[in-house]
């Protein structure tokens, strides 16, 4: 749809049809129009000057009453999926891959490399839609379902400061489910989960998760950033304990939800960069996805538009004769 800044000046439209009720040309004295033989060439000339007239005064209204297309959204198709980034910024993940605190400068501490490594995913990621959620003790809503990528890039870099508090993945879980509560399934959703620990999740909390993953149709993806000296997810501690080792009960939990899961365990960055590159290899199906596509300004057009129409009245004028030859 069309919309106007200034529609006030629209009424001055109507001085566009002054060419067609004046005489622009200069009059030749003739002694007998009679004698004149008729020449249709001329009369369509005319025709046509009093047009481009009339388009110059017409363009050059509509340009000062700012005119715009308005602000519209329309379907993409693509391939890829809705993504939400689950990012764990407890104070563990300051630590490097072999337990050395580094700080939240450190380019080699897990946060450093997990921020870095998903930046370049989703630079890879043409057509998907990405969410964050950052959660330590608490969850914290960092950024909507967007196709900006510079947004996306932004929130990623903007959860560069020192974690703090405990890893508690369920409260983030579950605000990460809250994008695909109650919306159409358009595509294919997956909650991508970066944390090198896990908290014990109580059973009404966990039968409530379930619940709204198989609702959802969210798959889950968990890049488990695990230190050397702990031990698989699949291996069953000796003395098992959620309290000790509530990764291996967490494991269990999510194989347990009834929705595609996959874990994958990094031990240093390679093999967290392994990881992510697999997860790029399974989620490229169809997606239908709507782009906002933001005003646009189309006055610029306009005042196009009439200096064509003034060169022609310019070029015809200069073409006028002024007096008969003797």
């Amino acid at each position: 749809m069309i919309g106007f800044l200034s529609p006030l000046i629209l009424p001055l439209t109507l001085l566009s049809v002054l060419p067609f009720i004046r005489r622009g040309a200069a009059t030749v004295t003739y002694s007998s129009l009679d004698l004149i033989p008729s020449d249709s060439l001329s009369t369509w000339m005319d025709r046509f000057i009093r047009l481009a007239g009339s388009l110059a005064i017409l363009s050059i209204v509509l340009g000062m009453a700012g005119p715009y297309q308005r602000e519209k959204t329309v379907e993409r198709l693509g391939s890829g999926a809705h993504i939400v980034l689950l990012l764990d910024r407890s104070s563990s993940m300051n630590e490097n891959f072999t337990g050395r605190y580094l700080g939240s400068k450190a380019n080699e501490s897990k946060s450093a490399m997990a921020r870095k490594l998903l930046s370049e995913f989703v630079d890879r990621r043409a057509h998907d839609l990405f969410a964050m959620v950052a959660f330590a003790a608490a969850p914290i809503y960092v950024l909507p379902l967007t196709s900006d990528k510079t947004a996306v890039q932004a929130a990623i870099a903007a959860a560069g400061g020192r974690g703090h508090g405990v890893t508690n993945i369920a409260p983030g879980l579950a605000m990460a489910l809250d994008f695909f509560r109650g919306t159409p399934q358009r595509g294919s959703r997956i909650i991508l989960l970066v944390s090198d620990g896990a908290a014990r999740i109580d059973e009404e909390t966990r039968d409530r998760l379930k619940q709204t993953f198989k609702e959802t149709g969210t798959t889950l993806y968990w890049i488990y950033l695990r230190n050397p000296t702990s031990a698989p997810l699949a291996e069953k501690p000796q003395n098992p304990n959620e309290s000790t080792t509530p990764e291996y009960f967490l494991n269990q939990y999510f194989e347990s939800l009834e929705v595609t899961y996959r874990a994958f365990e990094a031990e240093n960055p390679n093999a967290m960069e392994k990881a992510i590159e697999e997860v790029e290899s399974l989620e490229n199906l169809p997606l239908a996805y709507d782009e906002k596509l933001p005003r646009k300004d189309l006055s610029p057009w306009c005042f196009e538009w009439a200096l064509v129409m003034l060169l022609i009245l310019v070029i015809t004028k200069r073409l006028e004769v002024t007096a008969w030859k003797a």
